[in-house]
């Protein structure tokens, strides 16, 4: 399964990268070219502003459903604190004891259907985060609108935001769900919280809820499958089994959809080969990072993370040995 979800990437990024040019990658990307991203210190660019994108005559808009409050400590466990020091150092900043991680939710409209990429995190999972719901509403869009949830992963949040924490609805009436059958089955295997560390399992243990509750309308796909018009699954496992990121393709112009393929604007891009503490096989997601990183330095393929800086898109490029995100 993994060799075929590599290759169904390679593959399909290969083909889009025939296309590109530099001034396609620009022009299907709204904004001027950034200086190389660095971690923000706080929560005040959060912003109820969409931020739209044109892929082809596909709109891309990304709202922010909050951020996240992450000990270093968590996410580099296996990594020595010189180290870090070191790496934050080159890239001209302090060591953070916590890391501030944006995130950024896809909405994509195409000719007949809108699509959410990713759910958020709903109001229970940490206080900073489960915006979306209201970001939705000030930028204008209807929840009910909304026809089809597509989930990168399973983590809270990327999920959970599906359900009122309060009434226990589905916050998109009149959506199907799509997930890949890799991560439908993990998350719902009766013996799931014995393949993951202990401090996973009360998010586990939401997630299986929820799942359950939208088990009649959601979709299992695979590597490769389109999703949508212009977006097709592809395969980036490691942060977790079934982990899936979206290529969007319209008129010659491509986006990469990265979930949490990539999560920080440093770490990520500088040592992919750093084991990353929430990626749930950690040697997995090292190999899928560093061949995507390849991949997408090579094509000039845009990109949009989750966790990269607000609003998350840029593109990736080549930084002696190791590489670097560049905003735009």
């Amino acid at each position: 399964m993994r060799d075929r979800m590599t290759k169904d990437l390679t593959d399909i990024v290969h083909i889009s990268s025939i296309a590109l040019t530099r001034r396609t990658v620009l022009g299907g990307l709204s904004g001027g070219l950034a200086a190389m991203a660095l971690p923000l210190a706080s929560a005040a660019w959060a912003t109820t502003a969409a931020h739209t994108i044109r892929v082809g005559d596909i709109a891309v808009n990304v709202i922010s459903d909050g951020h996240l409050e992450v000990p270093v400590a968590f996410q580099l466990p296996r990594t020595s604190g010189s180290e870090v020091d070191a790496l934050f150092k080159a890239s001209g900043i302090d060591a953070p004891r916590q890391l501030t991680s944006p995130t950024n939710v896809t909405l994509v409209r195409t000719q007949n259907e809108l699509v959410l990429i990713d759910a958020g995190a709903g109001s229970t999972f940490q206080a900073t985060a489960g915006r979306l719901a209201d970001n939705l509403e000030a930028a204008g869009i209807d929840r009910g609108a909304i026809t089809k949830v597509v989930f990168t992963h399973g983590h809270a949040d990327h999920l959970w935001g599906v359900i009122d924490d309060f009434d226990e609805t589905e916050r998109f009436p009149n959506a199907s769900y799509v997930i890949s059958s890799t991560e439908w089955d993990f998350w719902t295997h009766p013996d799931a919280l014995s393949r993951m560390p202990e401090v996973l399992h009360g998010m586990a243990r939401g997630t299986q809820r929820i799942l359950k509750r939208i088990e009649s309308r959601i979709e299992r796909r695979n590597s490769g499958d389109t999703i949508a018009p212009g977006l097709t699954y592809l395969g980036t496992e490691g942060h977790t089994p079934g982990h899936m990121s979206i290529l969007i393709d319209s008129h010659n112009e491509h986006l990469l959809i990265g979930g949490d393929a990539l999560t920080h604007s440093i770490v990520s891009f500088a040592r992919p080969d750093w084991p990353w503490g929430s990626d749930l096989d950690q040697d997995v997601a090292a190999g899928t990072r560093r061949r995507l990183l390849d991949q997408l330095a090579d094509s000039r393929l845009p990109l949009i993370g989750f966790h990269l800086p607000w609003p998350g898109k840029g593109y990736v490029e080549r930084n002696g040995t190791a590489y670097r995100f560049v905003s735009m």
